[in-house]
């Protein structure tokens, strides 16, 4: 489900590095994408549909826009086209595990949009996404990331399709063309870390439980010196 199996190949002729892109399937074994190839990103500007970012991906261009997290070997980062309503799509076909209850998945986003640019769908159904808490990184840029929940347990044990569709709206000047008065900076997501969990989509992970306590343990304090 994750981005770890990504085929970084040399290209014939060339010094040992990695491409500077290639086929969705290539990149990205299993998945399919709605645009027909992604980029590979070490250290330059980040731009394009998507690319594969590994944990020494430093932007220097984009600034705090840049996808940084990284959870393992690399993770997906993607920029889709700067025009509203058309969004970037990453889908994969597959069996869902008999005991999975939720898909649990990293995923951050940059940008000056309040709203979510992430949709999930399940199998064609939308599927809500619910925070669960933020996890630890390898990436030394963004030491922890926020995770998040779908429900899948209505096709536990079946075979159903898994599609991510980001939407972005922003200036992309990779692209050339000109800047149009009040435009915003494009929007970045990362994705990464997918995993099936036995636990339902809406229970928060420990972490976030240990923060309710201690809420609730600074309100009790709270009554107990207006008492007083």
């Amino acid at each position: 489900m994750g981005f770890d199996n990504a085929k970084i190949e040399l290209l014939a002729g060339n010094p040992p590095k990695p491409p500077s892109g290639g086929p969705a399937n290539w990149l990205l074994p299993g998945w399919d994408v709605s645009q027909p190839s992604v980029g590979w990103n070490l250290s330059k500007s980040f731009g394009g549909e998507s690319s594969i970012l590994d944990v020494n991906f430093r932007d220097t261009h984009f600034g705090l826009n840049a996808p940084a997290p990284v959870v393992g070997s690399f993770a997906l980062g993607v920029w889709p086209a700067p025009v509203l309503g058309i969004p970037f799509i990453l889908a994969q076909t597959g069996d869902i595990p008999a005991e999975a209850q939720s898909l649990q998945f990293l995923y951050r986003y940059e940008g000056i949009l309040q709203l979510s640019g992430l949709k999930v769908l399940i199998g064609g159904a939308p599927a809500p996404m619910n925070f669960i808490g933020t996890r630890s990184t390898d990436n030394p840029a963004a030491p922890t990331a926020p995770y998040y929940a779908v429900d899948v347990s209505p096709f536990a044990g079946k075979t159903a399709e898994i599609k991510f569709e980001f939407s972005s709206f922003g200036y992309d000047d990779f692209s050339g063309a000109p800047r149009q008065q009040f435009e915003p900076n494009a929007q970045s997501h990362v994705l990464d870390d997918l995993k099936f969990s036995a636990l339902p989509a809406s229970v928060p992970e420990p972490g976030t439980y240990a923060l309710f306590a201690l809420g609730f343990a600074a309100l009790a304090c709270h009554l107990r010196r207006d008492k007083r």
